[in-house]
């Protein structure tokens, strides 16, 4: 099957190439013109094309056709198929996500939550062969992806993810780090990281706790903290509320909520991990990534995949000849010839003048002589 392997830039690898083209041909319609313009007054015709004309069509088709080429090039044709062996290699991400109700708050654009899938989001797309799994975390916990490296499935799962994902309200972290600790456990590995994105928000105070079992596992909690400490009212979740209805207590008045940042910090430090705030940006998480790139790579197995073989190279090699070819076509040899002409007939100018001069001086040496 033939395709292009960045078809994705189709558009301004196309769009250049026509610019290119069009710039070219604009120059041979000008040139053209003003060819036609200097003859009508009176230019010599030998003057101004001093090539074939036929070589310089050839020339000009061999240019438009390197353009072609090389837009071609550009975009990897690629038909057939080869198999190869793929080593995985990599460390083992799990993030825990926080799925409460006051992920729902608005003081980051458009919610918290989203605003954590967009982190992840990021994080995902930038790694390089890592696994990576996914824990959301409410009330209650579970695990929502494996570890995989299958980043579109993982995405699928993420996409899934919200307050409806688990019946139990409420926020306990520490049953996020346990149900986390327990995937590590079993996996065995030592390149392992865990990102914890949260508001910072613990109903039952076992986090610290359960931080310790990382502690002595030599995993790291890097804490990713979201929202604002001034306090924002919930949006109340489900389909049947209002844009203007909120979570309220028993009393009726307006619930807010708020981000902890210091006790995000006090786990992130007792594993020697870091905290970050994605509240106005994301350039924090650029650290985790440093942090998962200098890790030990555990290979976890290999695997056999058919992908389409690559063919751009006989493109860029029809490219090269072609180029080659238009260098060394001689499109000024005739104006060469005339200039060797030219150079003879003034040399024998040159000697005429001499000899008339040379003539000359013997006749006034002769005519002195003769005085005498």
């Amino acid at each position: 099957m033939f395709q292009f392997g960045n078809y994705q830039y189709l558009a301004y690898i196309v769009s250049a190439a026509a610019v290119a083209l069009g710039l070219f041909i604009f120059y041979l319609a000008w040139k053209r013109r003003a060819i036609a313009l200097l003859l009508r007054r009176g230019v010599s015709r030998s003057y101004l094309i001093r090539g074939s004309g036929t070589v310089a069509r050839i020339k000009q088709a061999l240019v438009i056709a390197s353009i072609i080429l090389c837009a071609l090039a550009l975009l990897r044709p690629q038909w057939g198929e080869q198999v190869r062996e793929v080593n995985n290699e990599g460390s083992d991400v799990l993030i825990a996500l926080d799925v409460s109700p006051s992920m729902l708050a608005q003081d980051v654009k458009p919610s918290r939550l989203e605003r954590a899938k967009d982190a992840v989001r990021w994080i995902v797309e930038s790694l390089q062969g890592d696994r990576v799994g996914l824990v959301l975390f409410s009330g209650d916990a579970f695990l929502q992806c494996p570890l995989t490296n299958d980043y579109s499935a993982f995405m699928m799962f993420l996409d899934a993810a919200s307050p409806d994902s688990i019946n139990l309200k409420g926020t306990d972290i520490g049953m996020a780090l346990r149900q986390a600790a327990r995937v590590f456990r079993e996996k065995r590995l030592t390149s392992r990281i865990l990102v914890i994105i949260t508001d910072g928000e613990d109903h039952e105070g076992s986090a610290e706790d359960a931080a310790k079992i990382f502690r002595e596992m030599d995993v790291a909690i890097y804490t990713v903290g979201i929202g604002r400490t001034g306090g924002e009212v919930i949006p109340a979740a489900g389909d049947a509320a209002s844009p203007d209805s909120y979570y309220r207590d028993s009393g009726g008045k307006l619930v807010k909520t708020s981000k902890d940042a210091s006790f995000l910090k006090r786990i992130a430090g007792l594993t020697r991990g870091s905290y970050i705030d994605i509240s106005d940006g994301f350039s924090g998480l650029r650290f985790i990534l440093e942090i998962i790139s200098g890790q030990n790579r555990n290979r976890y197995g290999s695997r056999i995949i058919k992908e389409p073989r690559e063919q751009y190279q006989i493109f860029a090699a029809v490219l090269i000849v072609l180029l080659s070819v238009e260098l060394m076509l001689p499109e000024r040899k005739r104006h060469r010839r005339q200039e060797a002409d030219y150079a003879l007939s003034i040399g024998r100018r040159w000697r005429d003048y001499v000899a008339g001069i040379a003539s000359r001086m013997r006749h006034v040496i002769q005519r002195r002589k003769a005085a005498k």
